[in-house]
């Protein structure tokens, strides 16, 4: 049996203008939109590969949920993955990030970063909505 690989995701959110905003990073190839996501290091827990991720792929910093939004699998080069999926409120937007020179970042509506993900990934975009409360 293919050992299952942990990984870790980040929906990084911010509230501008009273709207609710989800940051989106381009691949690595720069041909799509996801989230900040990588492998759980050994001895890493997927909250801190979270916080790490986050702050690599989008130069983001900020206040992350204890507990997982939810977790999927998926398979990509490395066979079957585990993916837990954390919300981060943002609290700094780095200008220089670690992986400025290979991804691209921008903050998006939910219904339009949600277009852009891949199906596993748009009902915990969209669950940011219902769990996330913006003042009116």
């Amino acid at each position: 049996m293919a050992r299952v690989h942990r990984q870790a995701a980040v929906i990084p959110y911010r509230i501008r203008k009273r709207r609710l905003e989800v940051a989106l990073v381009t691949t690595s190839r720069g041909k799509g939109w996801i989230v900040p996501k990588g492998s759980v290091d050994d001895g890493e827990q997927p909250r801190q590969a979270a916080i790490r991720e986050a702050d690599e792929e989008a130069g983001l910093r900020g206040v992350l949920a204890r507990k997982p939004l939810g977790r999927y699998r998926h398979v990509n080069g490395n066979g079957p993955c585990r993916v837990d999926v954390y919300l981060m409120r943002v609290t700094d937007v780095r200008k220089h990030w670690l992986e400025e020179g290979v991804r691209r970042r921008r903050w998006m509506r939910i219904r339009d970063a949600a277009a852009c993900l891949r199906k596993e990934l748009r009902q915990f975009v969209h669950a940011v909505a219902s769990v996330v409360e913006v003042d009116s």
